[in-house]
């Protein structure tokens, strides 16, 4: 279901790039194994490789400048970032600013569980494509994914093994039971205006694509869980039992804030500890203390 041709593929085509102080920003796009071109931004450190190297997937309230500023601090500290935008949620737009003929056909589109799969097999075109980079050391690539981000990286972590850890905020881990109960904006809307049929057609598809069935084949691959004690969308119950599924090595940590982690320093800075501990050779010139800086 996730499989493709690698060597059929071009690498990335780069439409601008500016350098900062110590690392360049590029923007770029790179050819979806599905169709289309992806869009993302590239961030390479002014360090000599081999280096690590973190792909970043916003939640479905964002797009591909969610982590634009976290991509930054971490090239400071010679980390790589990939930062991917889902293009089936950059295509559509909000629902509400539309005539009803397009609005329906959004809907539909919004439901095809083929542009989740394809969001799936887009990442897993990232992690190609940076490893192939000459100052990517392929042994040790991270992700990180927030919301319905952590949801496909949840699934990236059972199907492939180039990925050293992962870290999951406010994942779903049956994404099938938040479209069925959830008051989520996304799923509020496929609830109501999909035609009975096609909503149960999309639900039997969707549980076959929770994150649950997935993790539990993570290792040797160690995962970070980042849940919101104030999350609007995700209880407990759900975040117990998406992290009692994933293998070990695991950790969960609980923060005081929202679903979107508004002003949750201490979440930044757990991930870049976490990146540090998990992927960093020792001989980098990186330390615990500079990950806080």
């Amino acid at each position: 279901m996730f499989d493709y041709e690698e060597d059929t593929l071009a690498g990335f085509e780069v439409i601008t790039s500016i350098s900062k102080e110590g690392y360049s920003i590029s923007d770029i796009k790179y050819e979806s194994p599905f169709k289309g071109k992806v869009s993302a931004y590239l961030f390479i450190p002014d360090k000599a490789g081999p280096l690590p190297a973190v792909i970043f997937m916003h939640p479905s309230q964002g797009n591909r400048e969610t982590f634009f500023h976290e991509a930054q601090s971490l090239a400071t500290k010679g980390f790589i970032s990939l930062l991917i935008e889902a293009q089936y949620l950059r295509e559509y737009g909000q629902p509400d600013s539309l005539g009803k003929k397009e609005f329906t056909k959004t809907i539909e589109e919004m439901a095809d569980i083929q542009k989740y799969i394809q969001t799936v097999m887009d990442l897993r075109r990232g992690v190609t494509l940076l490893s192939k980079l000459r100052n990517v050391d392929e042994a040790r690539v991270a992700f990180v994914g927030h919301g319905v981000g952590a949801a496909w990286g949840g699934i990236l972590s059972g199907i492939d093994n180039r990925i050293k850890t992962f870290i999951l905020m406010s994942g779903y881990g049956k994404v099938s039971e938040m479209q069925l109960t959830s008051e989520h904006p996304i799923a509020a809307i496929i609830r109501i205006f999909l035609p009975p049929e096609r909503f149960e057609y999309f639900i039997s598809s969707l549980r076959k694509l929770d994150a649950i069935h997935y993790v539990k084949n993570a290792a040797p691959a160690s995962i970070l869980f980042q849940f919101a004690e104030n999350d609007e969308y995700i209880d407990r119950g759900h975040a117990a039992t998406f992290y009692s599924a994933a293998s070990s090595p695991k950790k969960i940590i609980w923060y005081d804030t929202d679903h979107l982690f508004n002003n949750c320093e201490a979440s930044l800075l757990d991930r870049q500890e976490w990146l540090f501990e998990q992927i960093c050779a020792q001989n980098d010139m990186f330390s615990r203390e500079s990950t806080k800086n």
